[in-house]
């Protein structure tokens, strides 16, 4: 009989623990939607990272070629989704990258592509008045 209270008790906690839990998690699930450009972001980053998964990492320069891919993986998925980069910010970009060359000592266009790669996995708008790279075609 104590045996049978025992594994009541403690199907009862787990219940009651997945209870709490699976609540805790929806309202956290409902307390935001998101995006078109959220969503497809997110579907073209798990793209872009499974096309670069299997590059080794080992060497400097093998890193710097899966940055590269994962970027162009990138690029392209959103390019067949409809989103092209944002003209707006590339302007924006062009003080920043004048600025990042002088202080770090490499070129403009290095420090525009390491820039660009590093905002092109933004897909939500920040409270600043920075315009996001990516846009809708039109």
């Amino acid at each position: 009989m104590k045996n049978k209270l025992g594994y009541l008790a403690v199907i009862a906690i787990a219940l009651g623990a997945f209870a709490y839990f699976y609540m805790d998690a929806s309202e956290i699930d409902n307390s935001r939607t998101l995006t078109a450009l959220e969503r497809t972001g997110d579907e073209c980053g798990l793209i872009a990272e499974k096309a670069a998964q299997a590059l080794p990492e080992v060497l400097p320069f093998q890193k710097l070629e899966k940055a590269a891919r994962q970027a162009r993986v990138l690029q392209s998925c959103m390019n067949d989704r409809g989103y092209i980069e944002n003209p707006a910010w590339v302007k924006y970009a062009q003080a920043i990258v004048a600025n990042t060359a002088k202080a770090d000592n490499i070129s403009e266009n290095e420090a525009y592509e390491m820039f660009r790669r590093s905002k092109m996995k933004t897909f939500y708008e920040s409270d600043s008045n920075t315009p996001l790279y990516w846009i809708m075609k039109q």
